[in-house]
């Protein structure tokens, strides 16, 4: 057996979805100790909550500066979005207990239960990155669909790259996406109820004194 491997013993006494995230894990284990692949994976943060808010506030102010009505509904849409993903995430890893695959392959253990733990090696469900990176995308192609394709493509490259990060396994991967889909669609319906339309926005984006 390889160094810190994760004993097959244990691998068998997991159930099937856990057996299969952890399994992909010490198959991909080579690749993942890699300084160069562990760098790429870094990439994965552009999913991490200050990024992703700082680009729904930018949008919000471009929209109002050049008075652009969807790009300022796009804007609250992904932020509100994000902000709803943010809740679920918390939600899981306040109740869920799993060991990070960065953990798996230090170490040889692996972990998960309901549980309230705020350890970092122990909050790897679900990927928040993830959830959020997912929800602001579809949030965007809302009011942009002619830029859905490469935003879901960018928003999935963040997902995947949580796996070389080391940071999630493939079913916090897959969680995560869940609950960014989820969000989104929340998010969305709050926006139609409010009635956030092109004209509404473009009521409040009027000068005063026109």
């Amino acid at each position: 057996m390889r160094q810190n491997q994760l004993p097959q013993q244990r691998i068998e006494q997991l159930s099937l979805p856990e057996r299969v995230d952890v399994e992909i894990i010490e198959k991909m284990r080579p690749l993942l100790q890699k300084p160069t692949v562990q760098k790429v994976g870094m990439l994965g943060n552009l999913g991490d909550e200050p990024p992703l808010l700082a680009i729904s506030a930018a949008l919000l102010i471009g929209g109002t500066i050049t008075r652009k009505p969807a790009l300022q509904r796009a804007a609250i849409r992904m932020a509100l979005a994000h902000l709803i993903a943010i809740g679920f995430k918390e939600v899981g890893k306040n109740n869920v207990d799993r060991t990070r695959p960065d953990e798996q392959l230090k170490t040889g253990t692996y972990h998960m239960s309901a549980g309230h733990s705020h350890e970092a090696d122990l909050r790897s469900f679900p990927s928040g990155h993830t959830a959020g990176a997912l929800a602001v995308a579809r949030a965007f192609s809302r009011d942009y669909p002619r830029y859905t394709k490469p935003v879901l493509a960018a928003a999935a490259v963040v997902g995947a790259l949580q796996v070389p990060r080391r940071a999630h396994y493939p079913g916090d991967v897959l969680a995560g996406a869940v609950a960014g889909a989820v969000a989104e669609k929340i998010a969305t319906f709050v926006i139609d109820r409010l009635g956030l339309t092109n004209r509404r926005l473009a009521a409040l984006l009027r000068p005063v004194n026109a």
